[in-house]
């Protein structure tokens, strides 16, 4: 199964409607994630946004129960081309999207200049849509209960180009 390298956004998305449950299922228990992801996830915690605490829990966590797990770049090509990212795109998809190409994970991202980046670098990519969608094909989440979480995700200041999932699935 290929590997999987989350930022901020699809995070705090999942966190959100309460639904960490359903990335650590689908994802056989182990995702990645930088230290700059956990970064703006603290920060928007403490700006208020409680739900993200809980996502926090989980990058801290050590042990089997810490499946969000921590990476840094290692290799003067990842450093290099996390500083070439640094120029158009916040910390959080600049690191991951640096250690998405380096090291061959998917990205999965909804910030629309990370996606145009990787999609440039023929990085794999999936966001928010692209699990809800996966999982319902998979019937891993029932139609219903995907559009419920999706509405949620909406009320709770998620951009989606669509508001049903059935008009993808």
């Amino acid at each position: 199964m290929p590997e999987y390298i989350f930022d901020t956004t699809v995070l705090s998305n999942f966190a959100a409607v309460h639904r960490l449950d359903l990335l650590k299922g689908h994802y056989q228990g182990v995702i990645f994630t930088t230290l700059e992801v956990s970064n703006e996830l603290r920060k928007g915690a403490h700006a208020g946004y409680a739900y993200l605490q809980s996502a926090l829990r989980q990058i801290e966590a050590i042990g089997p129960e810490g499946w969000i797990r921590l990476l840094s770049p290692d290799s003067v090509t990842e450093h290099r081309l996390r500083a070439e990212f640094d120029q158009y795109l916040d910390a959080g998809e600049a690191s991951c999207l640096a250690l998405a190409i380096s090291r061959g994970f998917t990205l999965v991202t909804d910030d629309l200049a990370a996606r145009r980046l990787a999609q440039a670098r023929d990085v794999p990519l999936s966001g928010t849509l692209g699990f809800l969608i996966a999982l319902t094909r998979e019937n891993a989440l029932p139609l219903d209960e995907a559009n419920a979480i999706l509405t949620t995700m909406i009320q709770r200041r998620y951009r989606s180009p669509v508001e049903r999932i059935d008009e993808l699935v």
